[in-house]
């Protein structure tokens, strides 16, 4: 449970630092134009939005309850270990391909959200390793697992909390308008 709330509060930390604020007011009469976006920041920000948006519908990390056969849960703690690690192997391969970012400012961004979760997804896949190497869950492995999985979320808290700490350059936050992935 911890992990999907991780999840969704990067999409949401994320999605906040890449689209504009509203402005209050009322609206001016007649003919409002506005400045059209730079094409290659609006794909940008579509890529990267889209990364947020995956992330937040990949729907995090819940172990429910085991099945009370010890091979049983054993596969099922192995697949819903597979799972996570294969949605973070897209997010940090996709946000790996916005780098180099059309203006370098914005790289950072994606590196204050690369770092911490591809050290998280390494962990994942320590955990899963381990749940998959053992002939059978004991306690030792499964405190093991559960080392990893600490480690993992709290590598993913850490970059969450980077995330609120940058921001997109103004251009970027104004290409989030046009970008389909931010206006969803």
């Amino acid at each position: 449970m911890a992990v999907k709330r991780l999840v969704w509060s990067a999409l949401v930390l994320a999605t906040t630092a890449a689209c504009a604020t509203p402005v209050a007011g009322k609206p001016v009469a007649g003919q409002v134009t506005t400045a059209q976006a730079d094409a290659e920041v609006v794909r940008w920000m579509n890529n990267f939005c889209g990364v947020a948006n995956y992330l937040g519908a990949s729907g995090g990390f819940t172990l429910g309850t085991p099945p009370t056969d010890p091979a049983e849960a054993k596969k099922s703690l192995s697949t819903s270990l597979g799972r996570v690690v294969d949605v973070l192997n897209v997010a940090v391969h996709d946000l790996d391909e916005l780098t180099p970012a059309p203006v370098a400012a914005a790289d950072t961004a994606v590196e204050v959200i690369l770092e911490p979760l591809s050290k998280a997804r390494d962990k994942f896949v320590l955990a899963k390793s381990t749940v998959d190497e053992a002939p059978e869950l004991t306690l030792d492995i499964f405190g093991a697992v559960n080392q990893h999985l600490t480690e993992a979320v709290t590598m993913m808290n850490d970059g969450v909390e980077q995330v609120g700490l940058v921001s997109l350059p103004d251009d970027f936050r104004e290409a989030a308008d046009q970008a389909e992935n931010c206006t969803k």
